[in-house]
C-alpha cells in the first residue's frame, strides 16, 4: 500500500502530464484522469508501471488511438468485474509507454474518440466518472466513487484550472495566442464546444457573447476584465 508520501509525490507528478494533455487535446477534466491513475496504478507503485502504464488501456484493436502509442504492449492477469461482485481474472494485453506523458496523452485521445463521445466537455468531474464508465472503460463496480473520493479527498479539482495565466490585454475576434486558446478551454468547461486553437474566430466570439448574456454581464463579444473574472469563478 503506498504511503501519504508516495501518494502526494505521484500526484505531484502526474497532474502537469494530465494538465498539459487536457490543454492540447481536451474534453476530460485533469481531476479525472489523476484520480484514475491513483486507482490505476495504486499510486505509481503497480507493476504494470515499469511499462508507463498508469491508466490501465488495453491494447483493445490496436486500431484505435494510436497517435500517442507506439504499438509497443505487455500482458498481465487483471481482475474483471463482469457481474457485480464476482470478480473474474483473464489475462490481458495492456499498452506500454515510453513516458508518463505519453500514458496521459493517450488515455486522453482515446477518451476523444467517438467509443467515448458520451462523455461529455461540459460535465463536472462525477458525471464525467460515471460516462466514462458507462462506455466500457472499466468493469469495476467501485472505480468511479473510488475515483470521486480521491479527488475530493485530495483536492484534485484544483489542476482543473488550467488557465493560471496572466492576460494582459482584451480579446477579441481576431485575437491570436495562448491567451485565446485559454479562453477556449475554459469556455468548453462552461458547455461550448471549440476548436482549441488560439484563434478567436466566429465560433469563438458566438460562445462568448452566449457566455455574457447568460452571466448577466454586457453582450459586447469583448473579453476583459469582467468576462476573465465570471470564466474563472463560475
Amino acid at each position: 500500500m503506498a504511503t501519504e508520501k508516495q501518494i502526494k509525490s505521484f500526484i505531484e507528478q502526474i497532474a502537469p502530464c494530465a494538465q498539459k494533455a487536457f490543454k492540447t487535446i481536451g474534453k476530460v477534466r485533469p481531476s479525472v484522469c489523476i484520480g484514475m491513475a491513483c486507482v490505476e496504478s495504486a499510486y505509481g507503485t503497480a507493476g504494470s508501471c515499469k511499462y508507463h502504464s498508469y491508466l490501465g488501456q488495453k491494447v483493445g484493436t490496436g486500431k484505435t488511438a494510436t497517435k500517442y502509442w507506439s504499438g509497443k504492449f505487455f500482458t498481465s492477469k487483471t481482475k474483471e468485474e463482469y457481474t457485480v461482485g464476482s470478480h473474474t481474472v483473464i489475462k490481458a494485453a495492456f499498452r506500454s509507454y515510453d513516458s508518463m506523458e505519453q500514458c496521459v496523452f493517450n488515455y486522453y485521445e482515446l477518451l476523444n474518440t467517438k467509443l467515448y463521445e458520451r462523455v461529455k466537455v461540459e460535465a463536472n468531474y462525477k458525471t464525467q466518472m460515471q460516462q466514462i464508465k458507462a462506455s466500457g472503460y472499466m468493469t469495476s463496480s467501485t472505480e468511479v466513487n473510488s475515483v470521486i473520493k480521491l479527488i475530493e479527498r485530495y483536492n484534485l479539482t484544483k489542476y482543473d484550472d488550467v488557465g493560471a495565466l496572466q492576460i494582459t490585454r482584451t480579446l477579441k475576434k481576431g485575437c491570436k495566442g495562448e491567451d485565446v486558446k485559454w479562453l477556449q478551454i475554459n469556455l468548453n468547461l462552461r458547455g461550448y464546444f471549440l476548436e482549441m486553437d488560439g484563434i478567436f474566430g466566429e465560433k469563438t466570439l458566438r460562445a462568448v457573447m452566449d457566455f455574457q448574456k447568460k452571466n448577466g454581464l454586457t453582450v459586447d463579444g469583448l473579453v476583459g476584465k469582467n468576462t476573465i473574472k465570471a470564466l474563472v469563478t463560475i
